[in-house]
């Protein structure tokens, strides 16, 4: 993968979890130890496999605070960041996104974030089945909608 924020979007029982996790799974392949992978799972922490660390929606602004503390240190220092395994691309993953953009102060920290991680090599992919104006602030919706989308339909069967 390369360093663009990316979307998964996807209704309930689509398949958005599992794409996730072939994404991370991909990413620790590609890049190893020169990667670590941060997630934010609001339905509880543990879900999903391959994260180095993971928090709940309450912890959901502490961890991007510090993500925000790394890109600041990081680039004062140098404009393009180059991961290494001492200092690895940092991937943020928030399942089922929902309850962490509804909350102002996390939805403005991800805004923040997505709009100056990429050249500090911190980069997220969210996943969520809600695009509607009332969960997504417009300004952060635009840097996914720019960025890699990737759509989950669950098959429907018939009866």
């Amino acid at each position: 993968m390369n360093a663009t924020h990316h979307l998964i979007v996807g209704r309930a029982c689509s398949g958005k979890t599992r794409t996730l996790q072939q994404l991370i799974a991909a990413e620790k392949a590609a890049h190893g130890p020169a990667v670590a992978v941060w997630g934010i799972e609001p339905t509880g922490p543990g879900r999903m496999a391959g994260l180095d660390r993971t928090v709940g929606a309450d912890q959901a602004a502490a961890l991007l605070t510090e993500a925000l503390a790394v890109v600041a240190e990081r680039t004062a220092r140098h404009r393009d960041h180059e991961p290494t395994p001492n200092e690895p691309r940092i991937r943020i993953v928030i399942d089922d996104a929902e309850p962490v953009l509804r909350d102002t102060e996390t939805a403005h920290l991800l805004h923040r974030l997505a709009a100056t991680g990429r050249t500090a090599a911190v980069t997220t992919i969210v996943a969520a089945s809600d695009m509607t104006a009332a969960t997504w602030l417009p300004a952060l919706r635009r840097h996914y909608v720019n960025g890699e989308v990737t759509i989950c339909e669950h098959p429907r069967t018939e009866a």
